[in-house]
């Protein structure tokens, strides 16, 4: 075979082989868009659009904002099943010339698909997000209520852990969980039938039961503490101190402790039902309400019995002023009767006149509010204001006498003063008299005698005082004054001056035993014995104990003093 025959053989051979790897390889690439096409198409038919449409169509209906939105998406989702129908056609197609080997047919039908392909996904991606934003609460609803469920768990787990503390509210905590539990299975429902306004309003409510339960568990061991021992103790305690208080014959009509204990009861029996049924709301308040009242009721008795106790002590003071009022004007009468016209009480007139009325009329009153308070009808904390005012007029009137019999009083004690003075006096001047006659002093001074006359004119000016009607005290007790003092000062220089004579007499005959032996005692006791005859007794001690201390430095007076003693 000549080689030219071989080299052409050859190329043919390889034009034939290259040929079929070519179409084994593009008929590859077919099936292999076909396939993707596949995929792709399966992608976009099992999008559940009918599904969502629904929920989402149901939506609408009770929210009118989504409803256009929805109803232009349905006209959206119609074209979108449309292009899906004809993609399916051409997919039915397209495998037919595939499995006729119609590989150029394909291909051009391939590149048609595929551009329709891209328009049905971005469709149906449209369309899904729209209606996803507005199912996307079925999701949110899901995830809040399983977040009640956790907190559910929880507050179960509590109540059962602490069940002891619950006591009478156990049962009622165990039927609002179960109520939770019925909510629960109505949300399912719910969300099943696509019902999400009715699924929120459940988790609502459960929301809303867990919170309460939970604060029922807060407040449940003080609630049933109030309730079951605080408040029945308290009620006790008032019934208690209403029945002593009542058989102390204390009126308790404006506090109306059976009704208001009645009430409370009745009111305290409702709280615990609903504490038995764990409905704590407003609980709380109203039995610090009830504790309140009671506290109240207490607090009115108390005040009741302590104005009991009050009006027994001012009653005692009352009856003590109204005899202090009948003895003080017994007084002023007897005295206005006696010595009306020397202690000038015509100005006492009315109150001898007007006293007894109201004397009579005070103990009307005071007998008045004793059968009051006997009689148990009236409160005694009104009882008491009567009593104070009652206290406060009688002691007006008590006060008023008793500065009047003061006034009358000091006139007669300034009266009897007087006269008791003036006779202290007159014997003073008296003594004055005998003295000045006994000691025969050789010199006297005038002075004395005038202010002896003097003295005897004050006693005779009082006793004159004395005799006038009506007394004139102010100036009976200033010529009183003016005569006391002067009398004794008259009398204390008159003793002093006798006194000093006396001690000059002593001093000087004292020393007229060393008058031979020293010549200077001679002469200074010649010059005291000349300033005593002239009367100059100060200056004639002066002289005489001078000179007797010459002769004893260091104890003269004792000497004189011993001497004077010894002649005695």
């Amino acid at each position: 075979m000549p080689i030219e025959a071989l080299i052409i053989g050859l190329l043919i051979l390889g034009l034939i082989i290259l040929f079929v790897i070519i179409r084994k390889v593009s008929t590859g690439n077919v099936k292999n868009d076909f396939k993707d096409l596949q995929v792709r198409f399966n992608a976009i038919k099992t999008v559940p659009l009918a599904f969502k449409l629904n929920k989402a169509t149901y939506i609408a209906k009770i929210n009118d904002e989504l409803a256009a939105s929805v109803e232009e998406n349905r006209t959206k989702y119609e074209k979108t099943q449309k292009d899906i129908d004809e993609l399916q056609v051409k997919m039915t197609a397209l495998e037919d010339q595939l499995l006729s080997k119609k590989y150029k047919a394909c291909k051009d039908l391939i590149a048609e698909i595929d551009v329709d392909m891209k328009e049905a996904e971005k469709e149906v991606g449209e369309v899904e997000n729209f209606l996803d934003s507005i199912t996307q609460r079925e999701q949110v609803q899901r995830e809040h209520a399983n977040e009640l469920k956790d907190v559910y768990r929880e507050i179960k787990q509590e109540v059962q852990s602490r069940a002891s503390e619950m006591t009478i509210a156990y049962d009622g905590l165990e039927n609002k969980l179960k109520e939770c539990e019925n909510l629960f299975s109505s949300f399912e429902e719910q969300i099943y039938a696509n019902e999400f306004i009715n699924a929120s309003e459940d988790l609502e409510k459960i929301s809303l039961n867990l919170e309460s339960i939970k604060k029922a568990i807060e407040e449940m061991p003080g609630l049933i503490q109030m309730a079951k021992g605080v408040i029945p103790t308290l009620m006790e305690e008032v019934e208690n101190y209403y029945l002593k208080t009542r058989a102390k014959g204390i009126c308790t009509n404006n506090i109306s402790v059976e009704l208001k204990l009645k009430e409370i009861a009745d009111n305290v029996n409702k709280s615990t039902k609903d504490i038995m049924e764990a409905n704590t709301a407003g609980l709380k308040d109203d039995l610090d309400s009830y504790r309140g009242q009671l506290e109240n009721i207490l607090d009115s008795l108390s005040k009741e019995n302590l104005a009991y106790d009050e009006l027994k002590r001012i009653s005692v003071k009352i009856d003590q002023s109204l005899r202090d009022i009948e003895k003080t004007y017994y007084y002023i009468q007897k005295v206005y009767d006696t010595d009306k016209e020397k202690y000038d009480l015509k100005d006492l007139s009315e109150v001898i006149v007007d006293t007894p009325l109201e004397l009579e009329k005070y103990r009307k009153d005071f007998d008045e509010l004793g059968k009051a308070l006997k009689a148990s009808m009236t409160p005694c904390s009104v009882l008491l204001t009567r009593a104070n005012d009652l206290y406060g007029d009688v002691g007006e009137l008590r006060e008023s006498l008793l500065t009047k019999k003061h006034t009358i009083d000091k006139t007669s004690n300034d009266e009897n003063r007087a006269n008791v003075q003036i006779v202290k006096l007159q014997i003073v001047l008296n003594e004055v008299e005998v003295k000045i006659a006994q000691y025969r002093l050789p010199a006297i001074s005038d002075t004395y005698k005038d202010d002896l006359k003097k003295g005897h004119y004050y006693v005779k000016e009082v006793r004159s005082l004395l005799e006038e009607i009506p007394l004139n005290i102010a100036e009976l007790n200033k010529k009183l004054d003016e005569a006391i003092d002067f009398i004794y000062k008259l009398y204390n220089n008159v003793n002093n001056v006798v006194g000093m004579a006396v001690m000059v007499e002593n001093a000087i005959v004292f020393g007229n035993k060393y008058r031979s032996t020293y010549p200077e005692v001679d002469t200074e006791l010649s010059k005291a014995e000349f300033s005593y005859m002239n009367g100059e007794y100060t200056q004639a001690l002066t002289i005489a104990i001078a000179c007797i201390e010459k002769l004893f430095p260091k104890n003269g007076d004792e000497k004189i003093v011993e001497y004077a003693k010894g002649i005695e």
